[in-house]
């Protein structure tokens, strides 16, 4: 079981992405600011500056973690390039389109 921390500001989208990834079998944390376990994969809201911060800390930490942006901006520059997404997901997007992404993140992480 591999365990995703969700870095997003809206509430209801978090307790939706919650849901997805336990699905799929995972378990499923929120960022409150506080260190947490170490996660296997990170899902972020990069247009909430203090989500990108939170997520830019932990790529730093651990520079091989996957981590898939679901936003409802697009990237900027500056962005893509910190972030190294395995995959950038734009609002609104599918259930499948999701599972896809955090499928795909987890097929890359590093032990």
């Amino acid at each position: 079981m591999a365990l995703f921390l969700i870095i997003e500001p809206d509430e209801d989208i978090r307790r939706l992405y919650a849901a997805v990834v336990r699905g799929l079998g995972h378990e499923a944390a929120f960022f409150d600011g506080l260190p947490t376990a170490r996660p296997d994969v990170v899902l972020v809201e990069p247009a909430d500056s203090n989500s990108l911060a939170a997520a830019l800390r932990l790529q730093h930490d651990n520079p091989n973690l996957p981590i898939v942006c679901a936003s409802v901006d697009k990237p900027t520059h500056e962005e893509a390039q910190a972030l190294r997404a395995t995959t950038y997901l734009l609002k609104p997007f599918s259930l499948v389109e999701l599972t896809d992404a955090l499928q795909l993140a987890l097929s890359r992480r590093s032990d």
